[in-house]
């Protein structure tokens, strides 16, 4: 008896050791959060990490039903949860050793919304000088519980990552107001319209490039980076000696920090180099002004720079003006060590007043002090200058002394330099945010397999020097997020760029490529070259955008086929004589031009160039002629930079800029290159 009793306790233990062998703790994807927003009537993927060969119980409240799942050998867990109509709030609790509980979670539809800094434009605005319309009431008002915000944290990478930074928030005042404001006005609108939980995942980073945002496979089918994967493979061991440099220097740790606190800390670590008679001659040097990333590659720093200049044959009791253009991102700028100005805005040209009786007649000395968290940096650009009333004084363009003090890891961590870890010393690093695939690597990948409805994108201001490329290469990024998220069809609405000064003549062959790329199918295009601004490349009025990206999901994802979605989109056009007949799709009520006569449009007969054309409303056709082609063969609308048309539909949404020249997806680039040479 004692015997059996033995063996049966022993089994007992055996069996109790099994059984915590298959247990081990659970880490989820970083978007298996609170408050989180699943795709409804799905089957979604949720997956995480534990111990190789654990077994995963994962209950979900809206069905009242558990499954069970086991990690892989690499301790990888992935399942699929049916998911039902949408409501909430609901809980799913993930349970092995340790048990994770998952609060307020609805079902409803869930958007993934990318691109630069339009779609990264905070309702709060870009201040001081770039605002949003009406930010102050919109953020008053911007009380949406059933609307969940999920902003992926901005980082770029060689390789594909699994996890990232970022938190679902519910959409309030205070959420809001740091979120993408287009993204936003996007799920205000589906939301009052389909009156269903919305779920925005933002993936943003200003100032990049098309190419950085596709996977190394897609990224390589362009001619230009074709050896991509060369230089990936490259980085990692550039990336291993950069990491070595920057955890050899002290670090300040700037989490939960304002920027002027993390400034005024700065200062108290650091040598401050405003004196006058201050000797900088061991200083290098290098021309103003320049970005950071021209001078020094991509580096976010503090750096103080210093320059000797000459008063003669001027009065000194005077006060005079100093202009130093804009700065990225922060100020603090000295006159023969007194302080005449400092300035926090990228944006912002600084012009500060020189005392009088600061200058002096002789040598003088001027040092400024330039703190860059992210992005951009430098004295950038701008006329450099001290000025009296009418004239320039002193320039202050050319060569100034400089020293670096340190930079930042990340945007809450910064390195301090030393003697043995400094700008000197700091291993060269080939890739940045802008390289091809880089923010696909840090900022998409790791959302896949994520259960998204579809994506809105802005994006395109940072391709337009290279225009006739983005008509291949914005296509390949459609394809290949369809094709990592295995939706071959997945609803893709984006934004054309807005009229503004670009500086090449490039943007209407830009919008053009984008116009063509709805040959895609299940896309669709938003013009905004009625509500945007020629002074900024941010315009205000992020409303209208997000409403217009709204018309199109809800009509051709949702189904609302009464909602007009789009302005004029030309089709074809039929040569009568000496006058083009412009067809047009999407005219809803019915074409409209709210001025006493049509602009922008021009026509050209063989040879290639352009005039001027009378352009006139016929019913759901615009006739075009000019006295100078008698026989035209082409026409195009809105072809500048800066066209603002005004040919609407009755809906009063603009119609889209084009160009009969222009072939298929990727165009004749000699056609291109024809029309450009006329302009």
């Amino acid at each position: 008896m004692k015997t059996r009793v033995t063996l049966l306790f022993l089994v007992f233990c055996i069996e109790l050791f099994a059984l915590y062998e298959k247990k081990s703790d659970i880490t989820l994807a970083p978007l298996f959060q609170n408050n989180m927003v699943l795709q409804q009537q799905s089957n979604v993927p949720i997956w995480g990490w534990a111990e190789p060969h654990s077994e995963i119980n994962i209950y979900s409240s809206w069905n009242d039903k558990s499954i069970t799942t086991k990690s892989d050998l690499s301790g990888k867990f992935t399942t699929n949860l049916e998911t039902t109509v949408a409501g909430g709030p609901f809980q799913i609790e993930i349970s092995s050793a340790n048990k994770i509980v998952l609060k307020n979670v609805m079902l409803g539809e869930v958007w993934l919304c990318s691109g630069q800094s339009n779609m990264a434009m905070r309702l709060r605005g870009n201040m001081p000088k770039d605002s949003i319309l009406n930010s102050s009431t919109e953020i008053e008002n911007a009380n949406f519980p059933n609307i969940r915000l999920f902003n992926v944290t901005k980082n770029y990478a060689s390789s594909p990552l699994s996890n990232f930074e970022g938190q679902w928030k519910v959409c309030n005042s205070e959420n809001a107001a740091q979120f993408s404001a287009v993204a936003y006005f996007f799920a205000q609108n589906l939301n009052k319209s389909i009156d269903v939980p919305i779920g925005l995942i933002q993936s943003t980073y200003g100032g990049t490039p098309v190419e950085s945002w596709m996977p190394v496979e897609y990224a390589s089918k362009i001619e230009r980076f074709k050896n991509t994967q060369k230089t990936l493979d490259n980085e990692k061991q550039n990336k291993i000696q950069y990491t070595k440099w920057l955890a050899s220097m002290k670090m300040l740790d700037f989490t939960n920090y304002s920027y002027e606190n993390m400034s005024a800390k700065l200062d108290s670590v650091l040598p401050s180099y405003h004196e006058e008679n201050f000797d900088h001659s061991d200083w290098e040097q290098h021309k103003l002004p320049k970005k950071f990333e021209k001078q020094f590659g991509e580096i976010d720093a503090l750096v103080w720079y210093r320059k000797e200049f000459i008063i003669q044959n001027n009065k000194t009791d005077k006060a005079y003006k100093l202009l130093l253009g804009a700065i990225d991102d922060s100020d603090e700028t000295y006159i023969n060590g007194v302080m005449v100005g400092k300035t926090k805005g990228w944006l912002l040209n600084r012009e500060y007043i020189i005392p009088k009786g600061l200058l002096k007649e002789g040598k003088n000395t001027i040092a400024v002090r330039v703190l860059d968290r992210s992005g951009g940096g430098g004295v950038y650009k701008g006329n450099l200058c001290i000025k009296d009333e009418n004239n320039v004084v002193v320039s202050l363009k050319g060569k100034w002394k400089y020293k670096m003090l340190g930079c930042f890891e990340n945007p809450s961590a910064f390195r301090l330099f030393n003697d043995n870890f400094n700008l000197e010393n700091r291993p060269k690093l080939a890739l940045s945010q802008k390289s091809p695939t880089t923010l696909y690597n840090a900022m998409i990948a790791p959302l896949i397999p994520f259960k998204i409805k579809g994506a809105i994108w802005y994006q395109g201001e940072n391709n337009v020097p290279h225009a006739e490329e983005y008509a291949k290469s914005f296509p390949l990024l459609i394809k290949a997020w369809r094709d990592i998220w295995n939706h071959e069809d997945l609803p893709f609405y984006y934004v054309q760029i807005a009229p503004h000064d670009y500086g090449s003549n490039n943007a209407p062959i830009l919008r053009e490529a984008q116009r063509l790329a709805m040959k895609l199918p299940n896309t669709g295009m938003v013009v905004t070259s009625d509500i945007g601004s020629l002074e900024t490349i941010h315009p205000a009025n992020k409303q209208d955008v997000g409403k217009r990206l709204a018309l199109w999901a809800l009509n051709k994802t949702y189904g609302k086929k009464d909602v007009v979605y789009s302005g004029p989109l030309y089709k074809s056009i039929i040569t009568e004589g000496n006058r083009i007949r412009v067809n047009f799709d999407n005219v809803g009520s019915g074409l409209f031009c709210p001025d006493t006569a049509l602009t922008f449009f021009e026509i050209a007969g063989k040879d290639g160039k352009y005039y001027p054309a009378v352009a006139k409303i016929n019913r759901e056709q615009v006739v075009v002629r000019s006295s100078k082609v008698k026989q035209p063969v082409h026409v195009r609308f809105g072809w500048t930079d800066t066209a603002i048309p005004n040919l609407f539909n009755k809906e009063r949404l603009p119609a889209a800029s084009f160009s009969s020249e222009m072939m298929g997806i990727e165009g004749n680039q000699e056609s291109r290159r024809q029309t450009r040479n006329n302009e």
